[in-house]
Order: C-alpha cells, then structure tokens, then sequence
C-alpha cells in the first residue's frame, strides 16, 4: 500500500484570524522528492504564512527543479536561499530558516518527507487551547522511496518500553513529557512531524546543538521543553520517508551511545526524575549494547549469551536468564542475542523475556550476528555452538542443561548435537550427571552448578489442605518427558485406585481422552507450589537430564518419584525421590507404593524439605559464579570426581500392576506436539532464509 497526497481531498480551512505559520525546507540533493514535499505543504487544508526553501549547495538538480515549482505558486509568499558553500550542519540551516521565518510558528518540513494534508489543521489545534503549548507534533508513517507504506505508524521506536503512553492523543507538561520519555530516550523521531512555537532564544538552542553528531534534535526538544508544553496527536499524518540517503543508518553508535549519555545527564540534573525513569536511562544505554563504565574495575567483562527463540513456560531459558541476571549482579555485563525476527525491537525483546521469565537487566538483541567484541561468549544450545565458534572471541563456553542428542531421532540433528561437544570449549553443566558425561566421553574442560530452587517460592504452606491427588508435569511437545509412558503409568494406577486425582500441567489444555484428568494448563511459579502442597505424589519423567521441577517439588514437601535412569543417578538423594524402572507398570507400582504408605509419604516429605534447605538458588548461582570466573581468569575448573548420588534399587512392576494393565482395554487417546526428529526452533533452514531475507532487504 502506497501513500498518495494528490488522492487526500479535503476542504481549505476559512480562519478569520489563523495562526501563522512559516514553513522552512531544507533541502540537499532531494530533487526527486522535493515536488511532493512542496505540494504536500500546498495542498494542506490550514492556510500558509510562507514558504522558506534552504538548498544547502545540492549537486543534483534540486535548485533547478525548486526554480521551476516557484513559478506556479501564486498566492503564497515563496523565498528560495540558496548557500554558496554546503553548511555541512543540519542545524545551521534551521538557524538561517528561522532567521527568515515571519510567522509565529514554524515547520522544519524536511524535502524528502511527505504529509497528509490535514497535518497541520490537525496540529496546530493544541496551540490554539493551550498557550503553554511551544511544540504540537503527530504520530508518523514510514514510506520508503517508492511511497510504500513501510509502517503505520512509529511507535514501535518511541515506545520501547511500552508504556502505551502514545495510544492516544495529549497535551503534557514539558517536565512530565521530560520525565516520562524524553529524558530517556527521543520519543519524537522526525522533525517534519513538529511545528514550533518561534521564539528568539531557539537560535541559541539551535548553536549549542552544533555540539552533536547524531542527537543534537534531541537536545533540543529537551532544552525548548524545559520552558513549555508538548502536544501529541496519535493520527500518522507525518509520512517519514526511510531510505539509503537518510542520516539515520550511517550514524556510528560509539558516538550515539555519549551523546545519549550527555543528555541523559542533562536530564538528571535539571528535572527530579522518578526512580522508574532512571532505571529507564539505563535500560535505555544498555539496549545499546556499551559497557557501562569501561574503566570501573568493579566491572568484570562483557559476555554475549546466544540463545534459542524464546518460549513461555520453558525451564531451560528461565534458567539461562536466571544465572545472566547472577553474573550481572556480580559485575558482568551480559548481551543476550536472540534467535528470532530480526527486525524485533529490543524492547519487545525486553518486555517477552520479563513476561515469560521475570525481571532481567540483559541486554536483548534479535539473530546471532554477534559484530561487537566481547570478553567471553557462550552458546545454550547445540545449535548455537557453531556460530559461537565462529567469532574471534578468545573465551567460549557452552551452558549445558541437557544432552540434546537425545531429543532426536537417529540421524543428521543427532549427529549435528552429539558434535556440538567436540568443539574446544569449556562447558558448565547444571548437574552433576552432565558434566561427568562431558568428561568421560568427550573430555571437556567441565564443571557443574546443583539444582537448587527457590526457596522463597517452594516451601510447605500450612493452609493448604492435602488430596488424594497426584500431579504430572506433562509437556508432550518435549518427547524426553516421556508423556506416553506416564500417561500410561496413571492410567493403571487410576484402575487400580479409581478416587485419586489427576493434575496435568506445564502446557496448554488438549484433549485426552480413556482417561480421567483435571489440565491446568501453564501455571504461576506460586500456583506450581501451592500444587505440590495438595498433592500426595508428584510425578516428572526424564529421559535426558533431570529437570529442575522434581528439586522444587521436594523443596515444597511433596514425594517425586522419577526414572531409573544413569542421567537421574548424580543428581537425585536417595531419600526424598523414588526412582522407577522405565516401564509403565513399574512407575505406576512406584506410585502407589508412596500413595499407600503414609509413613513413606512423610518421610520423603521430610527429607526432601530437609535436603533442599541446603540447596536454595543462591547456592547455585555462587556455584556458576565460581566455574564462571575461572573460566574468565582462563583457569581449569575443578576436576574432582563425580559420584552416582542415588544408590537404591529401582522400584521394579508388581502382578498388580501387571494385572491391572491387561484390563485396561483402551489406551489414553491424545494429540501429542512432540516431533522427536526435528531440531528446536532455531533450526539452521530457518536462519538461511532469515539471512537471505536480510540481504534481500539490503
């Protein structure tokens, strides 16, 4: 879809006493936009003081071109300024165009941007309300070359941390519009989109912005705010054109990033900003992806995190954002790129990686393509080792949670996973069974942080009354979890013992059917707990590395019974889990054994609280705190021997369980997600085709 300011029929405002309004246009080098940008100014619906034309020495044929445009105005007073030698300042410009302007109010229209023609009926309303009001301005589309709509509107990049404060129209203060936006970040993205209160002292503003490179319009909507109002209007009557031409995409950020910092400064000391604002700034510098306080040696470095495209509800990357957050807190600033859409907005970024897994103060940035220099960098997935090796980046490390060869089939994504270990790179493994098996098989430089849960979270609670219930965290989009094979253990259990109830969660509701069950759905960190606390048994299968859900579980009292499997052998005590053999009728026989014995019951109870205690989060981020820092000193992790914890026999089927199987004649009926021999989201085909799109693009 196009923008067409020839098809915008309106009818011309008859004021009897209309504000005027001089309008400057600076121009280099637009003759192939110069004509619309001067019959947009003519075809608006609200009447014209002037028109102020600034070539700044173009070497195309914009002066030509302008020369003859001025020949068929008549009834508005045209001036064409033409600069013997190119000025080489935007800002020098608009001090000669305001030197000329006559009217009492100004528009910088830019000779490559466009408008609707009510543009300026529209914005100049707020200056006849409110005498306060020194800038009125509306929201914008962007177009590119061609007049294609690129974007409905800006707000995208004004909005960052979406706040939804420009989703509808206002007027603000200048010390509000400063504390709620402009002191953190330019809110108003394209001058064509404002018209100006003129004033003598704007000259002056006009020469100090000559100090910038790149935000010298920033400073200065700040600097005129300090002594106004602001007026928004959220109709995209702007059209700001986006091109290879625009300054915008050939600013350099190391100049960006000191500027933002200035006025960010500027900000602080003139205004009494909230606290909220001020963490805002920040957040603001890091998007940037500039280390604070290069010199500060309370700084440790700068680590980039490549990680997966995000999922709600995933354990692994709430484990991964969890221990980003640890490193930060101790000093190190950590970068986090992240496999999706490209042109994903860090904010958006931000504000998913906070819903889904809580607060975080890493830096976000979409696709792998990690250009900067860092201290350190680390993959989370076998898919991310590769472009991890490729960077020049002296220090690598791969964040281990699980062996991913095992959530393929036999094949090329097996193969591709199992050799993301055979790389010369430093691992850290949650749990202690991971790294033994980096160390054994594949001799790795590997250590390991404990599952630990947060014991602010996960505790008994004395208000909750306990069921005849059990509960399953069923996540049939993860084949490791091995959701047929409990599902099947219940179904048993359920023929045999008809009144316990069922608790499905961890995933969206799907239909089941042959078997009784109450679905949850994706539930809150405290809703998970209160679960454990009126559940006699709870129920987590792992296939591959344990998760860190049977660890709260414990934490909250509630028994776990788990597979008998060499990846449960290093992690698990021997008195607070039962482990069964990986057959339906054993699971099922270990479940009624703890739901049948209440001693038992209590006595995992117990133990699984007692045992926790000694295992809350912070034990585990000061663990991957240590491993971490001698991976930065380039030191050799600790390379002790790695012990089975979990010495009891699996609990075997019993001719109950056995039984009870053969009389069940239906099986559970599902739709199950899980794809077994496919590779995550981040497949390599999808950022083929996202790279190619980029070039594409270019």
């Amino acid at each position: 879809m196009k923008v067409n300011i020839y098809k915008e029929k309106n009818q011309k405002l008859r004021l009897d006493n209309p504000l005027k309004v001089s309008v400057i246009i600076p121009n280099y080098n637009y003759e192939n936009f110069i004509i619309e940008r001067i019959d947009s100014i003519l075809l608006q619906t609200y009447p014209i003081h002037e028109i102020i034309i600034l070539d700044d020495c173009s070497t195309d044929n914009s002066v030509s071109v302008i020369k003859e445009k001025i020949k068929e105005i008549k009834d508005i007073k045209v001036k064409l300024i033409e600069n013997e030698k190119n000025s080489g300042l935007v800002f020098s410009q608009w001090q000669k165009g305001l030197k000329n302007a006559t009217g009492d109010y100004f528009w910088i229209a830019e000779a490559d941007d466009s408008c609707n023609n009510r543009f300026l009926e529209k914005v100049m309303e707020p200056f006849q309300e409110n005498k306060k009001v020194v800038l009125s301005y509306a929201e914008s589309k962007k177009i590119d070359e061609e007049n294609n709509i690129i974007g409905e509107d800006c707000r995208d990049w004004a909005d960052i941390f979406h706040t939804h404060k420009w989703d509808q129209s206002y007027i603000a203060t200048g010390e509000d519009e400063i504390n709620d936006s402009l002191s953190y970040n330019n809110s108003i993205l394209n001058v064509s989109s404002l018209v100006w209160k003129n004033d003598k002292n704007l000259f002056q503003i006009f020469e100090e912005a000559k100090d910038y490179k790149v935000a010298g319009d920033w400073y200065i909507y700040l600097q005129v705010l300090k002594n106004g109002d602001i007026a928004y209007n959220r109709e995209s009557l702007n059209y700001f054109r986006k091109h290879q031409k625009s300054v915008s995409t050939t600013v350099k950020r190391n100049i960006e990033y000191s500027e933002v910092l200035k006025i960010q400064d500027d900000a602080k000391a003139s205004f009494s900003l909230s606290e909220e604002t001020l963490e805002r700034q920040i957040e603001r510098r890091r998007m940037m992806g500039f280390c604070e306080d290069k010199n500060n040696k309370n700084k440790k470095g700068r680590v980039a995190w490549l990680i997966p495209g995000l999922l709600k509800g995933s354990g692994g990357h709430r484990t991964i954002f969890q221990n980003i957050n640890a490193l930060i807190k101790e000093g190190y600033q950590c970068d986090a790129y992240i496999e999706t859409d490209p042109s994903t907005l860090p904010g958006k970024l931000k504000e998913e990686i906070e819903s889904f897994y809580g607060k975080s103060n890493v830096n976000p940035f979409a696709g792998w393509d990690v250009t900067k220099e860092y201290d350190a960098i680390v993959a989370t997935s076998f898919n991310t080792v590769k472009p991890v090796m490729k960077t020049n980046c002296k220090r690598k490390m791969y964040f281990v949670q699980d062996y991913e060869p095992w959530f393929f089939s036999m094949g090329d994504y097996y193969i591709e996973a199992e050799n993301s270990y055979r790389n010369d790179i430093n691992v850290i493994s949650i749990g202690k069974w991971l790294s033994a098996k980096m160390r054994k098989e594949f001799h790795l430089n590997a250590n390991y942080f404990s599952f630990c849960a947060d014991l602010n979270v996960y505790k008994k609670l004395k208000n909750v009354e306990k069921e005849h219930a059990i509960c399953f965290i069923f996540q049939p989009q993860k084949p490791r979890r091995c959701d047929r094979l409990a599902l099947k253990a219940l179904q048993i259990v359920k023929e045999i013992d008809p009144s316990l109830k069922i608790y499905l969660y961890g995933s969206p509701k799907i239909s089941i059917k042959n078997i009784d069950v109450e679905q949850l759905g994706i539930i809150s960190v405290e809703d998970c707990n209160e679960l454990y606390n009126k559940c006699e048994v709870g129920l987590c299968m792992s296939a591959s590395n344990p998760s860190r859900i049977p660890f709260e579980m414990m934490a909250a009292g509630l028994p776990v019974v788990e597979l008998y499997r060499e990846n449960n052998l290093y992690d698990f005590p021997n008195d607070s889990a039962i482990l069964a053999e990986a057959k339906e009728e054993a699971v099922a026989n270990a479940i009624l054994k703890v739901l049948r014995d209440k001693k038992l019951q209590k006595e995992c109870s117990t133990k699984g609280i007692e045992y926790m205690k000694n295992y809350p989060l912070e034990k585990g981020y000061q663990e991957f705190l240590t491993n971490f820092d001698k991976f930065m000193h380039d030191k050799k992790f600790d390379q002790s021997e790695i012990k089975v914890s979990y010495k009891k026999d699996p609990i075997k089927e019993s001719e109950e369980t056995i039984e009870a199987n053969k009389k069940i004649k239906k099986d559970v009926v599902y739709v199950s997600n899980a794809v077994p021999n496919q590779p995550p989201r981040a497949s390599i085909p999808r950022r083929a085709v996202r790279k190619l799109k980029r070039m594409l693009k270019k």
